[in-house]
């Protein structure tokens, strides 16, 4: 008899990069944020603070959540760290992990995503990354050195091609595990929603408008967001604002970069976190961004603790 009844779910999904476990500010300032999302499922990353301590235990019980911890920094003695001194299977900068309102129910075959079943009886999937911090493309057209970043001449004629090349280098291995787990779990049809701090613009926002109005200094067709679309992901926040000159969406950074690499050139801004998502039921509502002003997000908070601004997207799931 259940099948016969219609549930219209509104369900809140949140991409946030905490900044190094919100090492910035107490914690409470960071689950503030969660809570003031009302977000049912939130990927984090950089659950560990510069101590490499994993904060997600204490952020899921102050909100009352289910956790998953998908991957562990080394932590090595040389770093002064202390814990856990195993490589995680993704080398990834700093942890991720998955919470959420609801129960957890299962894992996906490669371990990067997990099954929630919602009040409604509906099972949706999440899946959350967070991919390797450098080479930075932008940092690299703008000629700011950071870690192995070779610089990119805009100039060139095989700019775009060097752009992508060193996105590919950074990112393919890993993103593609991420996609082949998806892949697995897209034909159940159960809605999946993908969170990250992908560390690499979108080819949606990187367009050849957006590099003539001055945005962005070229048009790059970014690999990484290409292939996230190619399996039938479709990005959130642009699915809402189509046009990236007219809404750019920036999420990072939120104020000034603490650990900015060159002091005297300005981070550039970009979109670089993402909330992507399938089902043939599923719709979004509304895409919010929080953060550290009201002029760069739609919910500002006075001590906000990261250098990314998180976002927030409301999806209705209509399903039987």
């Amino acid at each position: 008899a259940s099948s016969l009844i219609m549930s219209n779910t509104n369900l809140k999904v949140l991409s946030y990069n905490i900044f190094w476990g919100g090492h910035q500010q107490p914690l409470e300032e960071t689950i503030e944020v969660i809570r003031k999302s009302g977000a049912d499922l939130v990927g984090i990353q950089e659950n560990v603070n510069r101590e490499y301590e994993d904060q997600t235990p204490e952020i899921a019980k102050a909100l009352g959540f289910s956790y998953v911890r998908h991957a562990v920094l080394d932590a090595l003695e040389e770093f002064g760290a202390k814990g856990n001194k195993l490589r995680a299977r993704w080398t990834q900068q700093a942890g991720q992990s998955t919470l959420s309102r609801f129960p957890i129910t299962a894992q996906s075959p490669g371990g990067s995503g997990v099954q929630v079943k919602l009040p409604s009886g509906e099972k949706v999937w999440m899946f959350n990354t967070h991919l390797w911090h450098y080479p930075y493309v932008p940092y690299q057209l703008m000629n700011v050195d950071f870690f192995e970043g070779e610089a990119i001449d805009p100039n060139a004629p095989d700019a775009e091609e060097q752009a992508i090349l060193s996105a590919r280098i950074g990112h393919e291995t890993e993103v593609n595990k991420v996609l082949w787990d998806i892949k697995n779990i897209l034909h159940f049809e159960e809605p999946v929603f993908f969170t990250g701090d992908f560390n690499e613009p979108s080819h949606l926002d990187w367009t050849e408008e957006a590099a003539q109005a001055g945005i962005y200094p070229i048009k790059v067709a970014y690999p990484t967001s290409m292939q996230v679309s190619k399996i039938g992901l479709k990005d959130a926040f642009r699915e809402l604002f189509p046009d990236p000159v007219k809404v750019p969406g920036f999420t990072w950074p939120a104020g000034t970069y603490p650990d900015s690499p060159n002091p005297s050139v300005a981070d550039p801004h970009d979109r670089i976190d993402f909330i992507y998502f399938a089902g043939k039921k599923v719709q979004v509502k509304n895409v919010q961004r929080l953060g550290e002003a009201t002029e760069t997000s739609d919910i500002a908070f006075a001590n906000y603790p990261s250098d990314h601004r998180a976002v927030l997207a409301t999806f209705k799931l209509d399903g039987a």
